[in-house]
């Protein structure tokens, strides 16, 4: 370094200024570009840093919607099971959805599997 500051300065008193504020400008213009070299140093790995920041978070991202996803489609496929047993004339789930909203038991032996497998409430025989 101390090389190319003489030679920078050898250069400049060749313009006519004195020894002493030529080797000052040389010695000033190497800071500054060694400070210049150091900024973009620091910048150059904030910036990659910040990056891989991003990837980072976008990659979490994307694993939490493909976890979610995964969750709906769970739950879509539970509440197809429910309503393919629901309308399956040997299932109990269609009498049991009718006893939780009817009014009286015997309103929903209409419901009632032919396979006698369900639990009937009282009330509910007089009406089969």
């Amino acid at each position: 370094m101390f090389g190319i500051a003489a030679g920078i300065a050898l250069k400049l008193m060749e313009t006519g200024l004195g020894p002493k504020a030529a080797k000052a400008i040389a010695w000033i213009g190497l800071l500054a570009v060694a400070g210049l070299l150091i900024w973009g140093a620091i910048w150059w790995f904030t910036d990659t840093v910040d990056d891989a920041r991003d990837e980072g978070v976008k990659a979490g991202v994307t694993t939490e919607r493909v976890e979610a996803q995964g969750k709906v489609i769970e739950n879509v496929e539970a509440a197809n099971e429910t309503r393919a047993a629901a309308n399956d004339p040997r299932s109990c789930v269609a009498y049991n959805e009718c006893l939780r909203s009817a009014r009286t038991a015997a309103n929903c032996v209409r419901y009632l599997p032919d396979n006698e497998g369900c639990p009937i409430q009282p009330g509910t025989l007089s009406g089969r």
